[in-house]
């Protein structure tokens, strides 16, 4: 059974517009495949604690030793065996909110979403796709100050070789501009790609 993963960095929770859009592909990917099994990381509720001095000498440690199955790792490899990755989240101060930045930190670490050798870094993760759904109240599209989807599309270069998609919905703050269109046509992209993500078998 293939394995979805589902992110949500929606702070705003039902409020979020981000929310409408992750609502809409997780409907769109369920009815589309039966076959595949879905779980969800709703972060707000989530305890994650960015490293420090101390924490980090253990997680080293850890690494170090080749304890790639402890407690401290159980987000990386989660995110590592992944078949499909949706990651939902708002513009957020240029970027995404922090509680992702710490999510990703905390799965980012050698031997377990991407490894080193003399010939440089490696993503290891096995995810064929990582669709990023996001909202912007401004017109951020092409401007070289929106940093949110150009992160997430290095992070998935940075962690696998798979499809980087992004839907995103911009200008839902500006009063002249009509939101219920906006959004209208976000989830309507947002159904069009998430009919276009497929999950082909790959040799063992």
């Amino acid at each position: 059974m293939k394995k979805i993963l589902i992110i949500d960095s929606c702070v705003r929770r039902e409020e979020s517009r981000t929310k409408q859009m992750l609502d809409k592909a997780v409907e769109t990917l369920k009815n589309q495949h039966k076959d595949w099994s879905f779980e969800t990381l709703t972060l707000m509720d989530m305890d994650l604690k960015y490293w420090n001095t101390e924490s980090l000498k253990v997680r080293d440690g850890l690494l170090l030793s080749g304890q790639y199955d402890a407690p401290q790792f159980a987000l990386g490899n989660q995110f590592r065996e992944a078949d499909g990755i949706v990651i939902a989240a708002p513009f957020w101060d240029l970027s995404v909110p922090a509680m992702l930045k710490v999510y990703i930190e905390n799965i980012s670490a050698d031997g377990i979403t991407f490894s080193t050798s003399a010939d440089g870094l490696k993503g290891i993760c096995k995810f064929q796709w990582l669709l990023f759904l996001t909202t912007r109240g401004g017109i951020w599209e092409g401007s070289d100050m929106e940093m949110g989807s150009p992160y997430m599309e290095a992070l998935s270069r940075f962690f696998g070789s798979g499809r980087y998609c992004c839907v995103s919905a911009d200008g839902t703050d500006i009063v002249r501009l009509d939101l219920e269109t906006i959004m209208g046509k976000a989830l309507e992209e947002v159904e069009k790609v998430c009919l276009s993500l497929k999950i082909e078998e790959t040799e063992k």
